[in-house]
């Protein structure tokens, strides 16, 4: 994917800029020390463990109850310097965000009012290094599509920005890949917010908050470490065709 969005992008006004922020991820795993995947997810592993045998019951409205709200949102990274309530999970969107993340990606299921762990999550249960394949291997959608695109640009810039990204240069460069609304007008700041605040739900809750600032988003070196491994994932010869 990032792959695609280079070559399309050679030769754009936006294009030699895109690249060095590129350069800069491919050469963060070998500049920083080694990830400890156990600590880096701890948020991960505590859902998963949790929703593990009988699982985690739900109310009438599908929702996680208030007290395991209150559970998870006290490992959730996002969570540090919450300034409101925590109790019901529609008022607490980071938790709730979170947790449907794992839903998506095939790591948790809803069955018979719970919330219980996938197949695939149940064989990473103790295996932190495999679920940080996991989610490496799953924070890209696979098909070529607008979603992708906006994820590699978006994480690209977030690997490479110490807070707030440039949302507009993000859409201008969206743009330059050739996606527009139906009456030709590029993309907006809208839908690039979309893309990077679920991001944001997933690579916040990666390493140690850096920030005393609930607003601020700047990624733990590990999160980066993470975007390194999603953008940079080495294939062989037959997958690459």
């Amino acid at each position: 994917m990032l792959t695609d969005v280079l070559n399309t992008l050679d030769g754009t006004t936006v294009g030699s800029a895109f690249r060095d922020r590129a350069v800069e991820i491919s050469t963060l795993k070998v500049m920083s020390d080694p990830v400890d995947y156990g600590s880096a997810l701890t948020a991960y592993r505590w859902l998963l463990e949790w929703a593990d045998g009988d699982g985690l019951p739900l109310t009438a409205s599908g929702y996680l109850k208030p007290a395991d709200v209150r559970a998870l949102a006290e490992v959730m990274p996002t969570m540090q310097y919450w300034i409101f309530k925590v109790t019901r999970e529609i008022d607490v969107h980071p938790v709730l965000s979170f947790r449907e993340y794992l839903k998506e990606i095939g790591l948790l299921r809803k069955y018979k009012g719970t919330l219980r762990l996938s197949r695939a999550a149940r064989a990473l249960l103790g295996d932190p290094a495999g679920l940080w394949r996991y989610l490496a291997d799953t924070l890209v959608p696979d098909e070529p599509q607008f979603d992708a695109d906006a994820s590699v640009v978006v994480l690209v810039h977030m690997a490479t920005t110490d807070g707030d990204i440039d949302v507009n240069a993000v859409a201008r460069t969206l743009t330059e890949l050739g996606w527009a609304h139906r009456d030709g007008s590029g993309i907006g700041s809208g839908e690039v917010y979309e893309v990077w605040n679920d991001l944001w739900d997933v690579l916040g809750n990666v390493g140690v908050r850096s920030s005393a600032r609930h607003r601020d988003r700047v990624l733990s070196p590990e999160a980066r470490i993470l975007i390194n491994e999603a953008l940079f994932a080495e294939v062989d010869g037959e997958s690459a065709r």
